[in-house]
């Protein structure tokens, strides 16, 4: 038979301390590092969509122009060769309407994965994700979408100049 020392093996509480120390100093320079990460993957996100909603529109603008109501401060164009006229166009861009507008020429998982909203007279259209917006699809109000302090919007066209975004990163 073996004889027992007395001794017990294991971590001192000074290793313990130590050990507990060393992760929070890891935690506390890695959890910035990982918001910051998040934070630029959401800014990425809405520019991202900003650049599908330019192509969109200047494709709707080239089928306007080919339909030669490009001038029109109001007409609806054709997108998809349907005979149906799917979307409102300003001097051949989508129109910033929260409904008839841009929402009809985005397509795919749009209505779930985005939030958007008009202003009262539909001359800017504001977006944002649905986890920044806490909510999916059109609202009337644009307050889900200013909340998230990371959306962009698309201003409509005017006679004289193609629409424009902007973009409000703050809060991404």
């Amino acid at each position: 038979m073996h004889a027992s020392s007395g001794r017990q093996s294991g971590f001192t509480l000074i290793e313990l301390v130590m050990v507990i120390v060393i992760l929070g100093v890891l935690a506390a320079v890695a959890l910035p590092r990982f918001i910051s990460l998040r934070s630029q993957a959401n800014e990425a996100t809405i520019r991202a969509m900003g650049g599908a909603l330019l192509s969109a529109a200047n494709t709707v603008y080239v089928k306007s122009a080919v339909k030669g109501v490009q001038g029109l401060v109001s007409a609806n164009v054709d997108i998809d060769g349907d005979g149906v006229n799917d979307v409102e166009v300003t001097y051949g861009y989508p129109s910033a309407h929260r409904v008839n507008g841009i929402p009809k020429v985005m397509a795919g998982n749009f209505a779930n994965g985005w939030t958007w909203s008009g202003n009262a007279a539909n001359t800017v259209f504001f977006l944002t994700t649905s986890t920044l917006g806490k909510r999916s699809g059109l609202y009337v109000n644009n307050t889900a979408v200013m909340a998230s302090n990371c959306y962009l919007t698309y201003a409509r066209a005017t006679s004289s100049a193609p629409p424009v975004l902007t973009y409000y990163p703050t809060g991404c």
